[in-house]
């Protein structure tokens, strides 16, 4: 009888987080804040540069860096190192 309560109990509990992740995903909020900030960029064939703002594309592996003396560098993820120190 125990074995049969633990199974029922089991499937509850994974049916309930299964109806929890489908109703936070479901709304247009995000869950987590993940708001990061680096002071320093190595771009590729361009070197080291001090950041005034940058911004990443959702769906693109894109990333716009504006360095404090104005210039703005677009270019690929794979191409540049983000650095808080």
């Amino acid at each position: 009888m125990s074995n049969k309560m633990i199974r029922i109990g089991s499937i509850s509990i994974a049916s309930l987080a299964i109806a929890t992740a489908l109703v936070i995903s479901a709304c247009n909020r995000q869950v987590l804040d993940l708001n990061f900030s680096f002071k320093y960029a190595q771009i590729k064939d361009v070197g080291t540069i001090e950041i005034a703002s940058w911004r990443d594309y959702e769906n693109s592996d894109m990333i716009q860096v504006t360095g404090k003396d104005g210039c703005v560098y677009l270019t690929h993820s794979s191409n540049i190192i983000l650095k808080s120190k």
